[in-house]
């Protein structure tokens, strides 16, 4: 049996974690913190330090078929790769990529220059504009500002957080997301999913597949990220994130990381595995288009419950999750990753329902949320999303 390192515990983690059980491949996850939430999904847990403890990691290593990093953190992912040169373990992930999609200011100046469609920056754009911080991960320290006083507000916040500021252009639209999986030379991109956001602008469901009206916008966004990731010469897995303004897929960013959220999502509308296609071509040298069966459609949505209060919620909000396990059928959806118990006041959960089309896996939703209402006494049920969305 193939034996995957996973280095990070966190939500990265845990999505590594869950589709290698998915594909039969054997994980070890390691982290620095034992209450990292992947740990509890591995068939081997390791609370290691990669970068303070080296040789010890070395040698935890060296039975592995391959190493995924599966964190942000630049000093380990620095470490790993500086460990790979001296070993023959494949390591999954591409540093020279990483530095670039990290960075906001150098990805939308390699973009630009790559000729992808993006927002249009300040001034020019006009108001709403959206303020981020360059360097910071997912939605940390985003906001919205409809005002000059809102935009030297939005600025200042990033600034205290010792980043650039970078000001777009808000866009109103779909939000949507594809994988791209490369060996350095060929591209394969993967099914294109829409991100739904919460009052944070953070994740809080996934559908997949995107179902647009506009069929051409799914080529775009796929062409645009496979040429993307044969000019960084990428090798192994990118997410592009888009916005559909007038039917075209505006890229708000790149990630050359394994992403959470859309990779599960994706395998359980289309039985695409990320993880073992990655594992495949480190291993055997093989990177091949997925053999897709009959598409259905899936909702991956996170939800917390504190106290008889349950609120659909980001990613920050559930990597609260704690000693999570995979419950199939838990309030009659298809599967949950949870630490929910019995009669537990505060708790954390990912729910799939999976369904033929879009419109069942909608009501199965709705079926498994009053279920939880009904079942657990929950008092009030919050449903948020950002301001200006429509």
């Amino acid at each position: 049996m193939t034996r995957l390192a996973i280095i990070g515990g966190k939500l990265q983690g845990m999505e590594a974690a869950y589709l290698a059980k998915k594909a039969g491949i054997k994980t070890m996850v390691v982290d620095r913190k034992a209450s990292a939430p992947a740990l509890a999904l591995a068939d081997e847990a390791v609370v290691l330090d990669v970068v303070r403890e080296r040789d010890k990691a070395i040698h935890a290593l060296a039975d592995c078929d391959a190493i995924l990093p599966a964190n942000e953190d630049l000093e380990t992912l620095s470490a790993l790769t500086a460990m790979q040169s001296d070993s023959d373990v494949p390591l999954i992930f591409d540093l020279n990529a990483y530095s670039i999609s990290s960075s906001k200011t150098r990805s939308n100046d390699f973009m630009h220059k790559a000729g992808v469609p993006l927002p249009r920056p300040w001034p020019e754009c006009g108001f709403p504009v959206v303020v981020k911080p360059s360097e910071a991960s997912g939605s940390h320290g985003v906001t919205r500002a409809v005002n000059t006083e809102q935009l030297l507000a939005g600025m200042d916040m990033v600034r205290e957080m010792g980043q650039e500021a970078v000001l777009q252009e808000f866009l109103d639209g779909p939000s949507i997301s594809v994988e791209i999986i490369s060996n350095g030379v060929e591209a394969v991109s993967l099914v294109t999913t829409e991100i739904i956001l919460d009052d944070a602008y953070d994740c809080k469901m996934v559908g997949s597949p995107w179902e647009g009206e506009d069929v051409t916008v799914v080529e775009k966004l796929a062409e645009a990220g496979r040429r993307m990731a044969q000019e960084l010469h990428l090798k192994g897995i990118m997410d592009v994130e888009a916005i559909v303004s007038q039917g075209v897929p505006r890229i708000l960013e790149i990630d050359a990381r394994i992403p959470s959220q859309t990779p599960t999502a994706v395998y359980h509308s289309h039985g695409i595995n990320m993880i073992d296609m990655l594992v495949r071509n480190a291993v055997e040298d093989r990177l091949e288009e997925p053999t897709i069966g009959e598409p259905r459609f899936a909702y991956y949505e996170h939800v917390a419950v504190d106290d008889g209060i349950m609120r659909s919620c980001g990613e920050g909000s559930f990597a609260e999750v704690q000693g999570p396990r995979i419950v199939p059928g838990l309030f009659g959806s298809d599967e949950m990753i949870t630490d929910y118990e019995p009669g537990k006041k505060r708790w954390r959960a990912t729910i799939i329902n999976v369904a033929a089309n879009r419109r069942d896996a909608q009501a199965k939703r709705q079926k498994v949320i009053r279920s939880i209402i009904d079942k657990e006494g929950i008092l009030a049920y919050y449903d948020p999303a950002p301001e200006g969305y429509t």
